[in-house]
């Protein structure tokens, strides 16, 4: 092995380790936008949820009809509550689980039953990574070493 080969050896080696750690810093990153941004739909929806308590609290005291806005107020918690869901997938997403539809456990992609309450996954493109990001997954990890 020339001096040149080895040269070329370790260059490889490098780019493919600053490779890796770029996407992972990405991931990072991503994750931690998506974590705040679920932070702040539950601030959202938490305060919502007071209005309508509020809105709802008004209208027994004074006995007027607030159908209108308290159908206003449900719809918004409707869309923040959907917007909160596609974030927590994304999430999920991001960390490579799958999360219990019954009690909101995390498990690895690919499990048949959750690990807490014992309830079955159904099998679909979103729990079950395809074949081939399998394969690239392991080269990471060998290129790593």
């Amino acid at each position: 092995m020339s001096k040149f080969d080895f040269l070329d050896d370790v260059l490889y080696h490098a780019k493919n380790a600053a490779d890796v750690a770029s996407k992972k810093t990405g991931d990072v990153m991503e994750s931690g936008k998506l974590r705040y941004h679920i932070k702040q739909t539950n601030w959202e929806l938490d305060k919502a949820y007071a209005k309508l308590g509020a809105i709802v609290y008004e209208a027994k005291k004074s006995e007027e009809d607030f159908e209108d806005v308290i159908a206003l107020a449900t719809t918004e918690i409707d869309d923040l509550s959907d917007r909160l869901e596609i974030l927590e997938n994304r999430l999920c997403e991001f960390k490579r689980v799958v999360k219990c539809q019954n009690c909101g456990k995390e498990n690895e992609r690919g499990a048949v039953f959750c690990n807490r309450c014992g309830s079955t996954f159904t099998i679909n493109a979103e729990t079950v990574p395809p074949e081939e990001n399998l394969e690239d997954e392991d080269e990471d990890d060998v290129s790593e070493e």
